[in-house]
């Protein structure tokens, strides 16, 4: 396993390369405040050197970025790493197919790497949080390994396909030969940057984007990977429930129409938050929920009083769930 570097968000955070198979895992972001950054930190709750580590997993065409986070989590005197998945923000090199994940199974290779990479950095209890398909992938890992995770935070996931489990079985049935056939076909899908257009500064935003990690829409929508998130969708929520302690933080409203409307920036305008309740709740069987009013598909991505406020909620529910002298 690689060293640990300097990373492009500055003073502090670190990355690595990961492998598992002898093959590229994705890349381990790690946060290590200075001396001065702890001394300064007015929150008591834990130690410095507390073995409690959260784990953050991104949604798709997306990378980590969100420095606040770390912050928030480094305050608690917690342990802070993100994982920018295979073919997605670090990950991406020349010649590769970006955004492109062929299976679940890829996605918990990756997590589970993280998760050795934490074990071996001394880490013990771990909350993991995923992000959309993060969150999809998240949750995956919690249903079949809940002995690796004291808490699982979802964060706008996609857990149900657009249409919900009868269309994406339909779809999944329609895609299966090209995906065995022609994995890498791109399957012709109306470019929506919606997302990209709440959240970055140039758009009206508040969050500097690197574009050349994240486009403005997203990457190409390949028919091996859409066959293998419905797959993974109708696994998870076919399969046993998630028993650990869980939470869906999500926005209340969504709008995931075609059309662009300002009030999309307080909105999840990804994913629909009906469906995606529905889907959090038959899958855990111990969940609560932060819905926050105003939040867009990433909750901590919102507004500067939106995220705080959802800062504060998750802040409690996590001094309820996680025991900090464990």
């Amino acid at each position: 396993m690689a060293d640990w570097s300097a990373d492009f968000l500055g003073a502090g955070f670190e990355q690595r390369e990961l492998s598992a198979r002898s093959m590229p895992a994705g890349t381990l972001v790690r946060f290590v405040p200075t001396p001065q950054e702890s001394a300064d930190s007015s929150d008591e709750r834990g130690p410095a050197d507390s073995n409690i580590a959260l784990l953050y997993v991104h949604g798709w065409s997306d990378y980590y970025f969100n420095t606040e986070l770390a912050d928030f989590v480094s305050a608690r005197g917690w342990r802070f790493y993100a994982l920018d998945l295979p073919e997605h923000g670090r990950s991406l090199r020349p010649g590769g197919r970006p955004g492109y994940i062929p299976s679940a199974e890829h996605y918990l290779e990756s997590i589970d790497a993280a998760l050795d990479a934490l074990a071996a950095d001394g880490t013990g209890q771990i909350v993991l949080m995923g992000h959309s398909t993060g969150g999809l992938a998240a949750a995956l890992e919690a249903q079949r390994r809940p002995d690796r995770i004291a808490a699982l935070i979802l964060s706008s996931p996609w857990l149900v396909p657009h249409g919900g489990r009868a269309a994406g079985r339909m779809l999944e049935y329609a895609l299966a030969g090209r995906a065995t056939a022609r994995p890498d076909q791109v399957i012709p899908l109306p470019s929506r940057g919606y997302f990209w257009r709440a959240v970055a500064r140039e758009a009206g935003g508040e969050w500097d984007l690197r574009e050349d990690l994240r486009p403005r829409t997203a990457f190409p929508v390949r028919a091996g990977w859409l066959y293998g998130i419905l797959a993974a969708q109708r696994e998870l929520l076919a399969g046993s429930t998630v028993s650990i302690p869980s939470l869906l933080l999500a926005s209340t409203r969504s709008d995931t129409g075609l059309v662009w409307r300002e009030h999309m920036r307080s909105r999840d305008a990804v994913l629909a938050i009906g469906p995606m309740r529905r889907a959090a709740r038959a899958v855990c069987s111990s969940l609560d929920e932060v819905l926050v009013d105003g939040g867009l598909h990433d909750v901590l991505l919102s507004a500067p009083s939106v995220r705080r406020g959802a800062y504060t909620r998750l802040g409690a529910w996590l001094d309820r769930v996680v025991d900090a002298s464990g």
